[in-house]
This record gives structure tokens, C-alpha cells and sequence, in this order.
């Protein structure tokens, strides 16, 4: 990473160390999930502005969420995905992970097709949108080259909205929109994903340790299959991967 690169990405760390601080004093007390089911504007944060399918970047706000989005899946698992979810849209974004990931296991010819991931991208969000009968939103741009969350959102709600988390003093965070996953295993790749992004180098690399841990925040419903103990159990087999790195709380949803 170039030296402007680097500082940066620090910069951006430290913008969010207030934040974050206070997160992890409220976890060691147990008590992040009181804390979120106390603030009075919670509710407005569960109220999608739309439900178009965004990627689980934390540049891509709003809608729901995963990652590419869906092109990672069996194509029949992801169209199965956007019609649980009863999506409206489907947007590709600027430098996509998840995009390059499923570029890289294209064969030789059809890279030299694509010529690069964001080609790639864009065509595979077309092409699921019109099998899906749905509408291809656009290519979304993003602000900076690299990753900014500190946090992941394991939404069980399928409704958290996250354009709206500076509204809950939350900075920018990835999002996997848990509820529409069919197997729990896809939506614990993707918050792996998630994890890897934000401890690597297109994240916060090293800056990311067990003092300053990356926090997979569970959010759960009232109901058994989406309840706060399953979202948090799934989350916690995620993190055991990361060395310590990557700690995990949650709350109840008040939807």
C-alpha cells in the first residue's frame, strides 16, 4: 500500500476510535444490547427506503444486502434469495470484492472476455436481474479504494436499513442480510467475508487486532429461527477463525 494509502486508512481509523472505544467499554460490561434497546430512534433504522439488492460493502448503503450481490451463489440459489427477499432491484457496484473473487475462477478466455472484475460484475447483475424479473439499477460508484468499516451487521430482520446508522451513532459497516439467506452457511461466508476484507489489505490490515477488534453485531428477532441466540450462535463460529480479532455481541430488534 502506498504511503498516501496508509495514511488514509489511518485516518479513517482514528475518525471512528470515539465510536468504538465506547463499543468495546459496553461490550466488556455486557451490555450492548441494552444500550442499543434503549435508544429511543432504533425503529426508524428498521425501515428500508427501498428493496433493492445492494452488495454487503459498507460503501453501498441502503436496501438489502449481499455480497456482489448473489453472484457468489448457485445462480437458482440466488435468484431463490432476491425473491425471499421480494426484491425490487439489483445494483453492481466500482470494485467489488466479491466480483473479483468469482472473476478469478472464470477460465482464461472468458477473463479476456470480461477484461476485468467490474465488467464482470455489472454483466452477472444484469443477467440475474432479468431471470429473476427484476430491474438492473446501475453500477454503484464508492467514495474511497478501500474499506472503512470496523463492523458487520448480522441482520436476522432483513429490514435494517443501513443509511440510517449514522442516525444510531454507528459509523459505516457491512451488512448480510441473514433473514434471506436459505442455509445459514451462505450467510456465514459472506460475514467471514466481511471479517477477511476488513483484517486485510484492502481494509485495516494490521490495525485490526485483539485490542481493536472487528465486531460482528448480531441483530435478532423475536421469533425462533431469527432469534438474537441464533444470529449471535452463527456469528460466533465465524469469529473463532480470526484469532481473536473479530469479537461478537448483538441486540434485539424492536420489529
Amino acid at each position: 500500500m502506498a504511503e498516501h494509502d496508509h495514511s488514509a486508512v489511518l485516518e479513517q481509523f482514528r475518525q471512528q476510535e470515539s465510536v468504538f472505544r465506547e463499543l468495546y467499554a459496553l461490550h466488556e460490561k455486557d451490555a450492548l444490547d441494552m444500550y442499543f434497546e434503549s435508544l429511543r430512534n432504533l425503529g426508524n433504522v428498521f425501515q428500508l427506503g427501498d428493496r433493492c439488492f445492494r452488495c454487503i460493502d459498507e460503501r453501498t448503503p441502503g436496501g438489502i444486502h449481499a455480497a456482489g450481490p448473489v453472484i457468489l451463489f448457485d445462480k437458482a440459489k440466488g435468484i431463490d434469495m432476491l425473491k425471499r427477499a421480494r426484491a425490487e432491484g439489483i445494483y453492481s457496484h466500482v470494485g467489488c470484492g466479491a466480483a473479483g473473487i468469482a472473476f478469478e475462477s472464470l477460465s482464461d478466455n472468458m477473463k479476456k472476455f470480461y477484461v476485468n472484475s467490474d465488467n464482470y460484475g455489472m454483466f452477472y447483475a444484469k443477467r440475474i436481474a432479468k431471470e429473476a424479473g427484476i430491474p438492473y439499477m446501475g453500477h454503484l460508484g464508492v467514495e474511497t479504494h478501500f474499506h472503512v468499516a470496523r463492523m458487520a451487521i448480522y441482520d436476522g430482520t432483513g429490514c435494517l436499513d443501513s443509511s440510517k446508522l449514522g442516525a444510531i451513532g454507528l459509523p459505516p459497516a457491512f451488512v448480510i442480510s441473514r433473514r434471506y439467506h436459505a442455509e445459514s452457511a451462505t450467510a456465514m461466508r459472506e460475514a467471514s467475508i466481511a471479517a477477511a476484507i476488513a483484517t486485510g489489505s484492502h481494509g485495516y490490515g494490521s490495525l485490526i487486532k485483539d485490542r481493536t477488534p472487528f465486531i460482528l453485531l448480531a441483530v435478532g428477532t423475536k421469533h425462533k429461527e431469527s432469534s438474537l441466540n441464533a444470529m449471535m450462535d452463527e456469528a460466533k463460529e465465524v469469529a473463532k477463525d480470526f484469532d481473536g480479532k473479530v469479537i461478537v455481541d448483538g441486540f434485539v430488534a424492536p420489529v
